[in-house]
């Protein structure tokens, strides 16, 4: 039954992907980009009931700002979108890859190559930008994704940017009941794929903290820190006794 269940459910996501890529294209280049954000939010709510994942959020949805989140799985790019319009930083990588880059470029993605110092001040400029008009910014500091039982080490960069910027700092805590859906180390993607959008349903929590500002960098990321912490704990208490 899990097996029929993930296929049935991956047929879903390849036909529903495709057409909202297009769909956003080209009612980006018609009506604009918020179109084919909106765009973005809609296929990010049907997949999360496609493969079964309930969301439960904790507080208010957030303001406008620059999202700071932790990462665990792919799961994360359809759960804080359909909380908020919002564009997301990317590797420059993601753009050259076919029906991912086009979809990405289509909801205005900020794409950054960290081997280049140019193209840093460029992100930085576009984040500037994208949050001036209304429209929050996801990135994830870990840069990469983690177990959901604590924090990898934070990059630094971004929190400095936001200081010397004046970007409200929206922290935000993803947190799964089911540990497994965490995709970390040498975890094959197809396997865990496989052993995670084949079960019934999972439930997903996430929070969103009051906007954080200031001038000092360093101390801007001990705060995010240490507020993610205490929430991931507070989850981890609560949900995984």
């Amino acid at each position: 039954m899990g097996a029929i269940r993930l296929f049935l459910r991956s047929v879903v996501f390849i036909i529903l992907t495709i057409s909202c890529t297009i769909v956003a294209l080209v009612g980006g280049l018609i009506f604009g980009h918020r179109f084919a954000l909106g765009t973005q939010q809609f296929w990010s709510v049907v997949m999360l009931k496609v493969f079964g994942v309930k969301t439960v959020l904790h507080g208010d949805k957030p303001k406008v700002g620059l999202m700071m989140s932790n990462h665990q799985s792919y799961i994360d790019i359809w759960l804080i979108p359909k909380y908020a319009i919002t564009v997301f930083v990317a590797k420059a990588e993601v753009k050259k890859m076919p029906l991912v880059g086009w979809g990405a470029s289509a909801v205005n993605t900020v794409y950054v190559d960290r081997n280049s110092k140019e193209s840093r001040q460029q992100t930085k400029n576009q984040i500037a930008e994208r949050i001036r008009n209304g429209r929050s910014v996801i990135i994830f500091p870990e840069g990469t994704t983690g177990d959901g039982n604590g924090l990898l080490p934070l990059k630094p960069g971004m929190f400095y940017n936001a200081a010397e910027e004046g970007f409200p700092i929206i922290p935000t805590v993803i947190f799964y009941e089911d540990a497994d859906l965490a995709w970390v180390g040498d975890d094959n993607m197809a396997d865990h794929f496989f052993r995670n959008f084949s079960k019934p349903s999972t439930t997903a929590h996430i929070v969103f903290g009051e906007p954080i500002t200031g001038t000092d960098g360093e101390e801007l990321m001990n705060r995010v820190r240490d507020w993610k912490l205490a929430e991931i704990e507070r989850f981890r208490n609560t949900y995984r006794k």
